[in-house]
């Protein structure tokens, strides 16, 4: 349910280290949402990433990124928002190692079954909906994550180590393989987690075809999230046009199936609507409003 941000970047050289870089992206939100639980309202989301990258002169490469997003509750001085998502990598022959707000290799190896995007993600938030996220995050979501690409192939394993010394280091190891086969793009992910006499699986499917269709699957079995999970999503794009329809079930009786369109304006500019609809009993969608959701507006990338 990640909102992909697709923008121009600002490039900054200094003096002395012409191989590194720093550059400034941008995205807004503006539109309206509603739901069961929510009066219909305005809304507005405003986030700035910035990502750096350099070079040794053994040809050693590395990074980092941060993201500020003035909706992430919670704010330092003069209100301006705290810091999310950061990570340092380094990469090489070696493969690449990864440090921060970062996948877990079960969550990298495996592709979600959603397309597109919407003001607040409805059609990924309804109560059949899985991220593959395992038990990332469940400490002080520093995760540490190796991975090496081969041919078509790229594997990785992670750890998320507990400071307080109480719980269990959270594993895990991931697999995928990409490739192409009569002129449709396939994918497989296959991971693994385990962490406090618990641990999940999860295997995904993809497949995209030249005429704008593409399918995707998903099953886990987490005892991290408490059970069984399956999901499809089928969707098209045309052009400028990105539909999608998804479902998704738990096997303690959660569901729910989620409907996007986008439309790319151009310059920058997304159109975007998104509705959910769950079936629970464990408290409705994800994202507040209630078992019914939806929203509209325009997501602007810069």
């Amino acid at each position: 349910m990640k909102k992909v941000l697709l923008a121009s970047t600002a490039l900054f050289a200094f003096a002395g280290a012409a191989a590194a870089e720093v550059s400034l992206s941008g995205y807004a939100e503006i539109g309206v949402f509603g739901g069961d639980d929510v009066d219909t309202q305005f809304h507005n989301d405003i986030v700035i990433n910035v990502n750096m990258s350099g070079s040794t002169d053994n040809g050693l490469e590395f990074g980092a990124k941060v993201q500020f997003d003035d909706t992430n509750g919670s704010s330092n001085i003069n209100g301006w928002p705290r810091y999310d998502d950061e990570a340092v990598w380094v990469s090489g022959s070696f493969g690449k190692v990864t440090l921060g707000e970062t996948d877990g290799a079960y969550d990298w190896a495996l592709s979600e079954i959603y397309m597109g995007t919407s003001l607040f993600d409805d059609h990924s938030t309804h109560a059949g909906a899985y991220w593959f996220t395992g038990a990332d995050g469940w400490y002080d979501n520093q995760v540490m994550r190796y991975e090496y690409s081969f041919g078509d192939f790229a594997a990785g394993i992670s750890a998320e180590m507990d400071d307080t010394g109480t719980g269990d280091t959270i594993m895990a190891i991931g697999v995928k393989w990409s490739g192409n086969m009569g002129g449709v793009d396939l994918g497989v992910g296959l991971g693994y987690q385990s962490a406090n006499s618990m641990d999940a699986v999860g295997l995904s499917l993809s497949a995209a075809m030249a005429n704008g269709v593409n399918v995707t699957a998903g099953y886990a079995d987490d005892e991290f999230w408490g059970g069984e999970w399956w999901g499809l999503g089928v969707g098209y794009t045309a052009g400028a046009l990105l539909v999608q329809a998804n479902y998704g079930e738990w096997d303690y009786g959660d569901s729910g199936w989620g409907l996007v369109a986008n439309y790319d304006l151009g310059g920058g500019a997304v159109a975007m609507f998104g509705y959910g609809s769950s079936s629970s009993g464990s408290g409705g969608s994800f994202n507040g409003n209630g078992d019914d959701t939806w929203s509209a507006g325009l997501g602007l990338s810069f």
